[in-house]
């Protein structure tokens, strides 16, 4: 199973012998419960696809589909 960035953290720091932030959240009893997973935000490159693809759907007319009318002619 892949490592999260603090067990990362945890590991280096314990072979260099340093000490480092995540360490002190190790005093807490219910340290296995808290999320060890880093949170990562959007790239920049991420946000400005994801503006550039909203542009395109309000360009498009914001619907992906058409109605088809039938006309009955009467003779």
């Amino acid at each position: 199973m892949a490592r999260t960035q603090t067990q990362k953290a945890l590991r280096k720091a314990e072979r260099s012998g340093k000490w480092c932030s995540e360490q002190s959240r190790r005093v807490n009893g219910d340290y296995s419960a808290l999320s060890q997973h880093v949170r990562l935000m959007p790239t920049k490159q991420e946000k400005l696809q994801k503006v550039k693809h909203k542009k395109q759907i309000i360009q498009d007319g914001g619907a992906s589909f058409y109605f088809v009318q039938c006309v009955r002619k009467s003779a």
